[in-house]
Formats: structure tokens, sequence, C-alpha cells
């Protein structure tokens, strides 16, 4: 879901400050939970690890069996942060 996500991204030549994940549990209660980078990302495995850790806390917090999961992102920008190699 997240190189979906990312191939999106890179398509509209945007990144994004915010990663979220969305569970249904089986009675179909619904628990989000998103976490905000100090620079956008395009990343596919960056937002993976981000949204892997969102759920982990998201099952922690109720665990039990999952009806959905999802991954989203928000705070989008037209452009990608550089990062200097050294």
């Amino acid at each position: 879901m997240a190189e979906r996500v990312a191939e999106r991204l890179e398509r509209g030549g945007q990144s994004a400050r915010t990663v979220t994940t969305k569970v249904r549990y089986s009675d179909f209660s619904i628990r989000s939970r998103s976490t905000t980078l100090p620079i956008a990302t395009d990343e596919g495995g960056r937002i993976a690890e981000l949204a892997c850790d969102l759920l982990d806390r998201a099952l922690a917090d109720r665990p039990g069996a999952l009806r959905l999961v999802g991954v989203g992102v928000s705070g989008l920008e037209d452009f990608r942060q550089l990062a200097l190699l050294g």
C-alpha cells in the first residue's frame, strides 16, 4: 500500500509530511493514527516504515482481528527536500 501511495506522489510531483493508518476492527469500529515529519517524503520505504509503526501503535492500544487496513498521506508539498550525502 505504501509503495502505491509513493507512486501516486511521485507521478504528481508531490511529497507528503503526514502519514496516516486507519484500521477497522471486526466490530466495525475504526481507529486512525498519524505522524508528521519535519521534511516531506515520497519514498515508499519510509512511508511503509512509518505506517508499520503506526499500525503497531494501534494494535498495542487495542489488539484484535482487523477487517481493513489503510495507509494515506496528507500535508502535500509540490517539491521534495533533497538530502545531502556525507
